[in-house]
């Protein structure tokens, strides 16, 4: 049942056109109202093929290659026409998950279709091309769909109690996500954060570990086309709130253009001690082994490592030759001497074992410390300080445009300055992470020809359509929101 509706919505999306419009912003799915509380997960697609949001669903769809080659393996898959789709849905078509038992396959497809006939007359195809028995259920003016009636059975009894449009922690979550979303989802919070302390239970970890966080109530998220291509929001609600550090973007002025995927964030030393202090409560002797590491390299993270991170700091990733990219991080630091001190320390201790060569060099009129790891393939690192800087990187060429100053900056770069604009990107966020995928998919296509596997050439032009992209994370009340948007030209 599972490759039926995924295939369905998928080949529906490349065709679906119209015009009309959109729900009201931060409503509730009508199916909420069916759907039991003790629900686990929700899923709510649009499916309103009259709708402005498929017709822009449908022009981004046009724009690759693809598409039709999509459509086509759909209805010979499954002996469907797309014409025997869209009838049998209603303008909504949810997902309901009742547990994570059966490696969760214990959900249930809602939908109040326009015509019932012709949603028998769909599951009845279905079945002749050899899709699992599905079975349907009536309930009130919706129909229940599974592959198990007993599941049904089991979701009708639980839908006679209470409804999951009644739980409060979907509704403040929900509620948070524009209703015109292609896609809206949710996720109860205590199962995911239940899950997570089983797993690090098991490697020795006290219970209830991520709740020295904070307790995760809900995540939930939305899809969207737009006029230029698509825009995702993912909520964390968290309680106490993390207030994350946030900055304004500075650091692309600084470092060279083109560069494939660049991330940046701030005050890198408070998610690192959040991390170590949560290892400590998992691993009785691991405070005990970081001192005595402290130790013996002459280093204390509190006095030497942590006061470098409390900027804004960039990690670039840049085209290279042959399989290994140009890597450029940057740091801000406010003592200067203090982060190259710390810099042939490490380059110290590095040369003390004996397999690295550290040297000190002259680029751009600067002395750099060079380290040479030798091996089959060689590694070069670049290491240094300047203009209250901190930089590593294994391109030379690299840390002279750092130490100078590019011609040619990322925050100068058309596609960079786009991709911010389109993502209505604020002035001040806690990280974001921009990527060049017009130049970076087909890089990676290429790398994985050379690594042997085998890329269609189809693979290439469908990936032409995708511009770039740009997420970025913020606080937004009582949540932490990734939003991000995805340009397709």
């Amino acid at each position: 049942m599972r490759r039926l509706w995924a295939g369905a919505v998928l080949a529906t999306i490349a065709v679906a056109a119209g015009c009309g419009g959109g729900g009201a912003g931060g409503s509730l799915p009508d199916g909420a109202d069916v759907a039991p509380a003790s629900s686990i997960a929700f899923v709510s697609l649009n499916t309103d093929f009259s709708s402005d949001q498929w017709r822009k669903v449908a022009d981004l769809a046009g724009r690759f290659p693809g598409t039709p080659q999509l459509i086509a393996q759909f209805e010979k898959q499954t002996g469907l026409q797309l014409a025997d789709v869209e009838p049998a849905l209603g303008p909504e078509t949810d997902g309901v998950w009742l547990d994570a038992r059966n490696n969760g396959d214990d959900v249930v497809v809602l939908t109040k279709p326009d015509s019932k006939e012709k949603l028998d007359t769909l599951l009845e195809k279905s079945r002749e091309k050899g899709e699992a028995a599905t079975q349907t259920l009536q309930v009130g003016d919706w129909v229940a769909i599974s592959g198990s009636q007993a599941l049904l059975e089991r979701f009708k009894t639980a839908s006679e109690g209470d409804k999951l449009s009644g739980d409060d922690s979907f509704k403040h979550a929900f509620e948070k996500i524009d209703a015109d979303s292609s896609v809206r989802a949710w996720v109860r919070g205590d199962f995911v954060q239940t899950a997570m302390d089983r797993g690090f239970a098991k490697n020795g970890a006290p219970p209830r570990l991520t709740h020295d966080v904070g307790d995760l109530e809900a995540i939930a998220g939305g899809a969207k086309a737009e006029s230029g291509g698509a825009s995702i929001e993912l909520d964390g609600l968290i309680d106490p709130t993390p207030d994350p550090a946030t900055f304004s973007p500075s650091l692309p002025d600084d470092i060279p253009s083109r560069a494939l995927l660049y991330i940046s964030t701030t005050n890198l030393d408070a998610p690192l001690r959040t991390i170590l202090r949560l290892v400590g409560k998992s691993i009785p002797s691991f405070e005990t082994q970081l001192g005595q590491v402290e130790s013996v390299l002459g280093l204390s993270l509190d006095k030497d490592i942590y006061p470098l991170l409390q900027a804004e700091d960039a990690l670039a990733i840049y085209q290279g030759t042959g399989t290994i990219p140009r890597v450029l991080f940057v740091q801000k630091v406010d003592d200067e001497q203090k982060a190259a001190a710390l810099l042939k320390r490490l380059g110290a201790i590095a040369q003390l074992g004996g397999s690295v060569h550290v040297e000190t060099v002259q680029l751009a009129g600067e002395s750099v410390q060079k380290l040479t790891f030798p091996g089959t393939t060689p590694v070069t690192i670049y290491d240094g300080t300047t203009n209250g800087k901190l930089f590593v990187t294994n391109a030379e060429g690299l840390a002279e445009q750092t130490i100078n100053g590019p011609s040619d900056s990322l925050g100068d770069d058309p596609l960079y300055k786009s991709a911010r604009d389109a993502a209505d990107m604020p002035g001040k966020v806690a990280a974001f992470a921009f990527g060049d995928l017009q130049d970076g998919l087909p890089v990676l296509l290429r790398l994985s020809e050379q690594s042997g596997s085998t890329v269609p050439p189809e693979a290439f032009e469908n990936v032409k359509p995708l511009h770039s992209a740009v997420a970025y994370l913020v606080k937004d009340g009582d949540a932490l929101r990734i939003s991000g948007f995805q340009t397709i030209k």
